[in-house]
């Protein structure tokens, strides 16, 4: 079985792009990836969206936790969005995060 997450590199930055869906499976193996990018030791890290058919909540909270691992990166993480699914899911794993327990 294909990865949902294809991973190349440009120059100091290692770019993590979801392809199809994002959901609970490839939420954690987008979490793997950044995980493992970070013994690369790159300058940053990005999550390209823009191929994202659909997604579900599970998967889009895997965006907050990639976020947080890119945080300890000198140039941070970054997220390529279009419009369509992949700005969805970024836009639902924020208000989620922004909502949860800790917001208020």
């Amino acid at each position: 079985m294909r990865s949902p997450i294809d991973i190349s590199t440009e120059g100091g930055t290692v770019v993590l792009s979801v392809v199809r869906c994002l959901d609970e499976a490839a939420g954690g193996a987008l979490l793997e990836a950044a995980s493992a990018a970070l013994d690369r030791a790159p300058s940053r890290i990005e999550v390209d969206l823009r191929a994202l058919d659909s997604f579900t909540d599970a998967g889009a909270r895997a965006l907050v936790g990639c976020r947080d691992l890119g945080a300890k990166l000198p140039e941070g993480l970054h997220y390529r969005t279009g419009r369509g699914p992949g700005r969805d899911a970024l836009l639902a794993a924020y208000t989620d995060y922004d909502a949860g327990p800790l917001a208020g």
